[in-house]
């Protein structure tokens, strides 16, 4: 069986800790096995820089009127449309009209709730959030 050359350099973002990886060792059983990947550590920075970029712009298209703090929050939790409506129960398209703070500003409270507690927020924060 041809041996697997498994990873084991270091990776930042994750903190000193290593992952596990599924191989199988030499005598052909699947073990595991700890690695460290360095273009998983750029992947990964890459995406949460990505992430602080949409932040960012979320920041400016709130104090302009155009943007919802769900917006915000779902970036700053590191999460898209897909995975905030998976999260709260919702369709992607209720999620993405919700973003829109015209729409925001009409939310009742049992949906504020589900999105605070999605961003483990508290309903004030959510609704509260400014910047200066």
């Amino acid at each position: 069986m041809k041996k697997v050359i498994i990873p084991q350099e270091e990776n930042k973002t994750t903190n000193g800790q290593q992952k596990v990886m599924y191989a199988s060792n030499e005598d052909g059983e699947f073990k595991t096995f700890k690695y460290g990947s360095s273009v998983e550590e750029y992947a990964t920075s890459l995406a949460v820089e990505e992430y602080n970029i949409l932040m960012e712009k979320s920041k400016a298209d709130i104090l302009s009127g155009k943007s919802s703090p769900i917006e915000y929050f779902m970036y700053k939790n590191r999460m898209d449309i897909p995975t905030l409506a998976s999260v709260v129960g919702k369709f992607q398209i209720t999620v993405k009209r919700h973003c829109k703070n015209s729409i925001f500003k009409k939310l009742n409270q049992k949906t504020l709730i589900q999105y605070a507690d999605a961003f483990d927020i508290t309903i004030e924060e959510l609704e509260g959030l400014k910047f200066e």
